[in-house]
């Protein structure tokens, strides 16, 4: 191939430091994985990290850093965020990806639980933000990505939760995007639909069971909702964000990417 090394300088994130939030699993360790593949010094934060029963670990990259950290909490944050920024003498690159779903119609909504969607899916996206912004402009550098969803511009019944947070990220994405252009700090969001996560294997097993299909039946439901048949992999949303921290995203803030295969044109 004809300048594959031109292009392999376009995704070198190679100095910079990117903090990835609910990395131990699913997106998030897809993101991680990326990021580090492309050259950055990453550290995984996933309130997990500090559960006994296995190692969730097991699958982000050797040599990729491990913190545990609570998004929901602005004492955490800022008290890890201090401590990557000591270790590493940068923080350059946020990817807020913790999240939660949860489902009911509006008339049976635990108040309690739709509290918990927003907690971690978008005050922890605004907290996490908010401590990572001053190092990014004492860099005068910054990537920040959100991971949003196909649901943000949906009407998926049983999903106003999970479907009102990300909507919320997606706007401030677009807000954030505008705010910071001049500090050379650009924000995106990626927006995929259905994804091979560990919480998507679960509802794929649900639902075969209700079918009384096996997998592959379990499988297809979720994939005849999408024009092209196939759900994504962690590794295709990991790759998303590389994109929009490298060079190749340098003409991209404020924007909400669709990586739904089809489901949703923006």
């Amino acid at each position: 191939m004809q300048n594959l090394e031109r292009f392999s300088r376009l995704f070198d994130l190679s100095g910079h430091v990117a903090v990835v939030t609910g990395a131990a699993q699913g997106n998030g360790l897809g993101i991680a994985n990326a990021l580090f593949d492309a050259g950055a010094v990453v550290v995984a934060t996933d309130i997990r990290f500090n559960e006994r029963q296995g190692d969730p670990r097991q699958n982000l990259r050797e040599g990729i850093d491990r913190m545990v950290m609570d998004v929901t909490s602005e004492e955490d944050v800022d008290r890890v965020f201090s401590q990557i920024a000591g270790k590493y003498a940068k923080l350059d690159i946020l990817v807020n990806n913790a999240g939660i779903i949860y489902k009911n119609p509006v008339d049976q909504l635990e108040l309690d639980r739709f509290k918990k969607v927003t907690d971690i899916n978008l005050h922890g996206v605004v907290i996490c933000t908010k401590h990572a912004v001053p190092y990014m402009k004492k860099a005068g550098w910054g990537r920040i990505v959100n991971i949003s969803s196909s649901q943000a511009f949906l009407t998926s019944e049983t999903y106003s939760a999970y479907s009102a947070s990300k909507a919320a990220v997606s706007h401030l994405t677009r807000i954030w995007g505008n705010e910071l252009a001049s500090s050379n700090i650009l924000v995106n969001a990626l927006c995929p639909c259905y994804v091979m996560t560990p919480m998507m294997v679960g509802s794929i097993s649900r639902k075969a069971a209700e079918l009384g299909t096996g997998e592959a039946g379990g499988y297809q439901y979720f994939a005849d909702m999408v024009p092209t048949r196939r759900l994504l992999e962690v590794e295709e949303v990991g790759n998303w964000a590389a994109v929009l921290c490298s060079e190749l995203g340098m003409a991209t803030t404020g924007s909400n990417i669709s990586i739904t295969n089809g489901q949703v044109q923006l």
